[in-house]
């Protein structure tokens, strides 16, 4: 499992309450950071801060909605202008308001390792890959094609 939040005390806090229910936990503090571990190694969820600088949470999610589609994401927010609009794009984005109990955060885990779980099933079914024409897929690059134009 892989922590992702700009803020090293969150960090630490939402990893020793991983760790105390026995997952193995990961930490990056920026989005770079995060897709470059993703990149090189293997994990099962990434809980991150919508709210960062360069490459976001929203950045990380999509990129990972569309390159590694069974990695369950869960986005973390404080704020509501963080907040996505919600549309059928977004349907499948897991939330988690802060602050959160360690119950809400083990329900979400649950619930978002089942569907990456289903749709793990359902790509080994298909044996499709994810990447472009057999070549891997740069996902930092990725994630910064879909900043605005504005933001580059």
């Amino acid at each position: 499992m892989l922590v992702v939040d700009d803020e090293p005390p969150l960090r630490r806090i939402i990893r020793r309450r991983l760790e105390a229910e026995h997952f193995q936990v990961e930490e990056a503090g920026d989005g770079e950071s995060a897709l470059r571990l993703i990149q090189s190694r293997q994990f099962d969820l990434v809980l991150t801060d919508l709210a960062m600088p360069e490459i976001n949470g929203r950045q990380i999610h999509e990129t990972l909605k569309r390159y590694r589609p069974t990695i369950a994401v869960i986005c973390m927010s404080a704020y509501a202008e963080d907040v996505p609009p919600i549309d059928p794009a977004d349907a499948a984005m897991a939330l988690l308001r802060k602050p959160f109990n360690a119950d809400q955060l083990y329900v979400a885990i649950r619930n978002e390792l089942t569907r990456a779980s289903d749709l793990m099933a359902v790509a080994e079914s298909e044996k499709e890959s994810r990447t472009e024409q057999g070549q891997s897929v740069d996902l930092v690059a990725a994630a910064r094609e879909l900043l605005d134009p504005a933001e580059r």
